[in-house]
């Protein structure tokens, strides 16, 4: 499309002036790296630049993250698997490998702070191999989408984490990667923050996700969590132990009757991809968190709820918020992309159908990644914690006193990754700096505005 069309398309004329900026520097071809903090409408962006840009492959960097954009993980597009070592395995392909890079234009990699330093450089390699192109990344566009302050990227193993020290020291972000250095990234920044309405609250969790000013953040939440939670609002922990002992317990006093909802697989659909458990046993009267967007917005991901009523085609939720919906199994799609003549078509080679809920007592801080909620109670205690954790659960409650904390926020519960934060914040100043000049080069100056 172009920028007059573009320009024209009724979904154009909501988004903001930052996300309109990126929409329109992604036609150019140019490699972009989009920021942005919790709730700034990064998912939003990804399915407009999926419209505007129909060659453009939706990838993310986990499996989880890849169902809600509808594509598919970096790594199966790829054709990564647990042969790839270095960059000389990268660069050996089989044959649907090469074909299906070689057809490739545009890729975007959402989540892009979880996607390893190895692995981007593996990519770089692979793309010029199956391109037979010197030009970085194979000449393919490439957009990232993410935040470096949020979930870093993840070594399994003492085995290798050994053998990455010793390949990269240090260095685990992309962004220390020379494919990124060259790759001529152009920064854009998304700061306009939908989820939390407050000012004041916005700049608290703007020096939280960044670390700064750390003992005013601490007393900040601390007063202002005023725990004005129902009994019932939803506990937020760090491990899966903790959330599955707080679910079995809370089920264990509900005295009904058990049932099981199976969820049926058709395909290729890995269970690392699923949004919620293969088989799901309730009761009525079990809290429940819904998972997914109702297309006609009667609920969205998010909401809680109470089972009040079982139908031959699915549930009965009675909402926190009010009112009772009916919910039905919701299908999930795994897309793959395969070659079709000189281009690449997007199909879904799998099928997930099973009831879109989880069991609404708790979730862990990594799932609740993404989502916005009304209310929580939020257990930071235990030692396990890693950079961004903390931000990631915070920023999740669109008001302060709707947040209940277990024990006293504390400087040390809160930990950030000083590389991350210093590059997200130089990027961020390049990219407001530039904003004016972005608004010229794109047309976006109000003429009238520009003539005064």
């Amino acid at each position: 499309m172009t920028p007059f069309e573009v320009k024209r398309l009724p979904e154009f004329k909501t988004l903001n002036e930052g996300q309109k900026i990126c929409a329109l520097a992604a036609l150019t071809g140019e490699n972009m790296l989009i920021m942005g903090g919790g709730g700034v409408g990064k998912s939003h962006m990804i399915n407009f630049l999926s419209k505007i840009l129909p060659e453009l492959v939706i990838t993310a960097s986990t499996g989880i993250a890849s169902i809600p954009i509808q594509g598919q993980t970096l790594a199966s597009f790829m054709g990564f698997g647990k042969d790839v070592k270095n960059l000389e395995d990268a660069r050996n392909m089989n044959r649907a490998t090469r074909e299906r890079l070689a057809a490739c234009k545009a890729i975007l990699i959402d989540e892009d702070s979880m996607v390893r330093i190895d692995l981007f450089e593996q990519m770089e390699a692979r793309f010029r191999a199956a391109k037979g192109n010197s030009r970085y990344f194979g000449g393919v566009q490439v957009i990232l989408v993410g935040d470096f302050c949020q979930l870093p990227p993840v070594l399994a193993g003492d085995t290798q984490q050994g053998w990455f020290k010793r390949q990269y020291e240090n260095r685990r972000y992309l962004f220390e990667s020379s494919s990124y250095t060259r790759g001529g990234f152009t920064s854009y920044v998304l700061n306009e923050y939908v989820r939390q309405s407050d000012p004041l609250t916005r700049r608290v969790m703007r020096s939280l996700r960044m670390g700064h000013n750390l003992d005013k953040v601490v007393r900040f939440f601390n007063t202002r969590a005023l725990g004005l939670v129902s009994e019932d609002a939803l506990k937020i922990c760090k491990t899966n132990k903790k959330v599955s002992a707080i679910n079995a317990s809370a089920m264990a006093k509900v005295k009904a009757p058990a049932f099981t909802a199976h969820g049926k697989v058709k395909g290729r659909f890995p269970n690392k991809l699923k949004m919620v458990e293969d088989n799901i046993v309730l009761k009525r009267g079990c809290r429940l968190l819904l998972m997914v967007n109702d297309p006609d917005r009667r609920f969205q991901n998010g909401d809680l709820g109470v089972l009040v009523g079982v139908t031959p085609k699915g549930i009965n939720v009675r909402l926190d918020r009010g009112g009772v919906v009916h919910v039905t199994p919701h299908t999930w799609e795994n897309f793959a992309y395969n070659t079709n003549g000189d281009g690449l078509a997007k199909q879904a080679v799998g099928t997930f159908k099973q009831l879109p809920v989880r069991l609404g007592y708790a979730i862990t801080a990594h799932k609740s990644q993404g989502m916005t909620l009304n209310e929580a109670e939020i257990d930071l205690s235990g030692n396990y914690n890693e950079a961004g954790l903390s931000y990631v659960t915070l920023s999740r409650i669109k008001t302060l006193d709707k947040l209940k904390l277990t024990t006293p926020l504390k400087v040390k519960d809160i930990q950030t990754c000083k590389k991350a934060t210093d590059f997200t914040y130089q990027e961020s100043m390049k990219a407001l700096s530039r904003r004016d000049s972005d608004k010229r080069r794109f047309s976006l100056v109000d003429p009238l505005a520009r003539a005064a």
